[in-house]
């Protein structure tokens, strides 16, 4: 996942962690072709809010933490998802930190990877 969306070894953790999360909402064979989530939770998981590893996101400042002429959003990478909610975690690039956000637009074609990260450094 790291080399596809050309991202550095540092990010192995949210890798790991999304690559579980994925795995969880897909169906085994081993159990009947249900995935693991239905077993647990007694329903069937919804995909719809999953997105491509590494992508380039728009983070969204809200409106009382930018001033009249600020930029709406800020660019970040998805990195995974949150467990107890349903935010998302994601490299905000400026800041150079994880932030978690429900308030986001994600380019699925666009996997900028550390080229952008290490352009704001």
């Amino acid at each position: 996942m790291l080399h596809h969306a050309k991202l550095d070894k540092r990010f192995w953790a949210e890798a790991a962690m999304t690559a579980i999360y994925v795995k969880n909402r897909l169906p085994s064979p081993k159990i009947e072709h249900k995935t693991p989530f239905e077993i647990v939770y007694k329903c069937k998981p919804s995909v719809k809010h999953m997105r491509v590893f590494g992508c380039r996101t728009y983070i969204l400042t809200p409106k009382e933490k930018r001033l009249k002429w600020d930029p709406k959003a800020r660019t970040g990478l998805f990195l995974g998802y949150e467990e107890v909610s349903k935010a998302y975690r994601l490299y905000d690039i400026e800041a150079g930190q994880v932030v978690i956000s429900r308030d986001v637009n994600f380019d699925e074609c666009r996997r900028p990877g550390l080229r952008i990260a290490r352009h704001r450094q």
